[in-house]
């Protein structure tokens, strides 16, 4: 990630490239102070700016990127979450591997994947406490994951024992299976 130190790494004061005998005068101290003041707000501007331009500091500019990648996020989102649905879409490039799909089950909670070549689907071992990161999840997996390939689910101990996605669903003591067709 950049440094975004641009040209000094200490606050502005532009009294130190004038001779000392005029930084004395009261007048042109104020004015010193004033201008080094406003010569800061600026510089801190332009690193605020730059920092839009990596998705790994940008605050502000997330929407943008978001706006940009078409996506939609919700509203109590965190800054981390936006961050790595961005990164998960910018990196994306029509190959689906392990961990790529790891990376997008860790984004929504904890968890890891196996598979299982010789039929055909994947398991995906997920914990978390939030129903709606499952079904924030479940899109991205299916975007993302090769279309031959069924997904299994297995929930951890953290779900509350409810399993629904669009009005449909299915679900065992500790597993749901989500199918392609829902």
């Amino acid at each position: 990630m950049a440094d975004f130190d641009l040209l000094r790494r200490t606050e502005v004061d532009l009294s130190r490239y004038l001779p000392q005998f005029l930084a004395e005068d009261s007048h042109m101290k104020a004015s010193l102070d004033t201008l080094s003041w406003e010569h800061e707000k600026v510089r801190q501007a332009v690193i605020d700016v730059a920092k839009q331009f990596f998705v790994e500091s940008a605050t502000w500019g997330l929407s943008l990127w978001e706006s940009f990648l078409n996506i939609t996020p919700d509203k109590d989102d965190t800054t981390e979450q936006r961050r790595k649905v961005i990164l998960i879409r910018l990196q994306s490039t029509g190959v689906s591997t392990v961990k790529a799909m790891e990376t997008i089950v860790n984004t929504w909670g904890t968890g890891y994947i196996v598979e299982h070549n010789s039929e055909y689907y994947f398991s995906i071992y997920i914990s978390t406490d939030k129903p709606r990161n499952l079904k924030r999840m479940k899109e991205q997996i299916f975007t993302y994951k090769p279309a031959h390939l069924g997904v299994n689910i297995y929930l951890g101990y953290s779900w509350d024992g409810k399993i629904n996605f669009d009005g449909k669903y299915t679900f065992g003591s500790t597993t749901a299976l989500w199918e392609e067709d829902e």
